[in-house]
């Protein structure tokens, strides 16, 4: 702990103390709390222990609150200025001590303290990790938080999100194992904006400690720093809610264009049991019918659409492409394309058959999501039937192998981060396990 130069009043000392680090064995992950802690201004305090503020440009610890004291965060021109919430508080400090106005800011918590943190004071959300603020003039002089956490205390708040934490142990596992592996490669996504991911769907759900189920935490424990390599680099192991009974090969399906060889896609079918791992799932299987007015409104340069016949499928049986006739043009589309088009609440998975239906298309379909990668509802079939997540993710990324992410394993990447990331390219899932997701 930092030397104290001064004691000031009201629970506040000044420090000097070396700048946040993780360990050789951790990595921190950056969120952008766009959806939760974006704001003119935002208002902080820990909880269960203090925190100390921090002048990021220098390392220096500028003062240390006690736990539940609010403070304020705003900006003043190339600022961020800091000062407690309360009037009161605030007359109690000297004049050159509040507020604190540094052009870079840190709050980091002592010891196992959480960070609440929000736009509105009397709605403040609980995160582990630090806190920082990056100005938006693009945005009227807002405030953006980023929340700079450990990797797997950040899969603790995105994996009860991801997978029904109701799931047996060893799908929570794999799907630990996947999520850790698939939130490291694309850690620089939003390297323009100052931080990896955001804390949307577009990356991945995160919602903080308010997020974590007991389950789920102990599969992200359980598998501490585990994650799938394959030729040497950590593997982007993308997953989805449910195949329908055969992986897809990811280009095809509209997941990057390169094509990955543990992501050819593999038949999820159980011998003993006669039916496909994944039938366990809530409805299954569904239909819908298309109008003509709902296509010629998604395909609009057609015309009037006259037919619509799949063109193309994978091995695993999903659409790669369509033909759309209508009276002013023909048009071939891509299976990923038609799907968002139509909508993935509507088209849930690539898996389906075409047939006409009166004036429409009758579509019916298995299966949700984009069909790549762990199959969520395969795998709880796969441990109900005894398979352990070694096995589980074995089944659905052959050829990868599973090992601890060291400090030794992954070259550096950025100052105050460890691991190296090279993206082929693909698109997220947006649908999951749970039965009313897209």
């Amino acid at each position: 702990m930092g030397r104290v130069l001064g004691a000031f009043a009201y629970g506040l000392w000044l420090w000097v103390s070396p700048p946040m680090q993780a360990s050789d064995h951790e990595w921190l992950v950056r969120v952008g709390l766009e959806r939760q802690a974006m704001g003119k201004e935002i208002f902080v305090q820990s909880i269960g222990g203090a925190f100390r503020w921090v002048d990021i440009e220098t390392g220096r610890t500028l003062a240390e609150s006690p736990p539940n004291r609010l403070w304020r965060v705003a900006a003043d021109a190339q600022r961020l200025l800091a000062e407690p919430a309360d009037p009161a508080a605030t007359q109690r400090f000297t004049p050159t001590l509040l507020p604190l106005s540094v052009r870079r800011l840190r709050a980091e918590p002592v010891g196992d303290a959480l960070m609440a943190v929000g736009s509105e004071r009397t709605r403040l959300k609980p995160f582990r990790g630090a806190m920082e603020w990056q100005p938006l003039p693009q945005h009227n002089g807002k405030l953006l938080t980023i929340n700079w956490v450990r990797l797997d205390d950040y899969l603790k708040a995105v994996l009860p999100v991801e997978i029904p934490p109701r799931f047996h142990p060893e799908a929570l596992k794999a799907q630990a194992v996947a999520a850790r592996s698939f939130t490291f490669r694309r850690l620089n996504r939003h390297r323009d904006r100052g931080y990896d991911l955001c804390d949307s769907e577009h990356c991945q759900l995160y919602g903080g400690v308010q997020a974590e189920h007991p389950a789920t935490n102990r599969a992200v424990e359980a598998t501490a720093g585990e994650v799938l390599w394959y030729n040497g680099r950590v593997f982007e192991a993308l997953y989805c809610g449910n195949c329908g009974g055969h992986t897809a090969p990811n280009e095809q399906v509209g997941v990057g264009t390169i094509p990955l060889p543990p992501l050819r896609g593999v038949l999820d079918w159980d011998e003993q049991a006669g039916r496909y791992y994944c039938d366990g799932a809530p409805n299954p299987r569904w239909s819908l019918t298309l109008s003509q007015d709902e296509l010629q409104r998604a395909f609009p340069t057609v015309g009037r659409p006259k037919s619509l016949q799949v063109l193309e499928r994978a091995i695993s049986g999903h659409v790669v492409r369509l033909v759309l006739e209508g009276d002013r043009a023909t048009l071939e589309i891509q299976g990923a394309l038609f799907r968002q088009r139509l909508g993935t609440t509507r088209i849930k998975s690539l898996l389906f058959t075409v047939e006409p239906d009166g004036n429409g298309w009758r579509i019916t379909g298995r299966g949700s999501g984009h069909g790549t990668g762990l199959c969520q509802w395969g795998a709880q079939g796969r441990a109900l039937a005894g398979q352990d997540y070694h096995t589980i993710l074995q089944a659905y990324y052959p050829d990868t192998v599973i090992e601890r992410l060291t400090s030794k394993e992954a070259e550096p990447r950025r100052e105050g981060h460890r691991g190296s990331i090279e993206r082929e390219g693909g698109a997220q899932d947006t649908s999951r396990a749970l039965p009313n997701s897209e």
